[in-house]
């Protein structure tokens, strides 16, 4: 079974959750540059933050092959949302939902 191996946070306040995960978890934030992309680490795994306008947090799953993955997930009836990214240093996501509408990523390591 493969399990979570990454895990994005999509937030409409950057700062405050930010501050709110640094304060309760003790994780130090780095930016990506001027927008709201970065990730928080604490010292040894990342978790990903970027802008989204319905908080949320999800899992991501580690696969081998990010391309046949998505292909499984459309097969099984389940969608694709957007397209698959390149994160250099990160790997290759895709977030999807399954056929109910349960949000999950795939990540497949560089």
């Amino acid at each position: 079974m493969t399990g979570p191996d990454f895990i994005e946070i999509g937030t409409d306040n950057r700062d405050a959750t930010a501050a709110f995960f640094q304060e309760v978890m003790g994780w130090s934030w780095e930016s990506m540059g001027a927008g709201p992309a970065g990730f928080f680490t604490d010292g040894t795994r990342k978790v990903g933050m970027h802008e989204e306008a319905s908080p949320c947090m999800v899992p991501y799953l580690a696969v081998e092959d990010i391309e046949a993955k998505v292909a499984e997930v459309k097969q099984a009836g389940g969608t694709l949302m957007g397209e698959i990214a390149d994160a250099p240093g990160f790997g290759r996501f895709a977030t999807c939902t399954d056929p109910r509408g349960v949000r999950f990523g795939l990540h497949q390591e560089d």
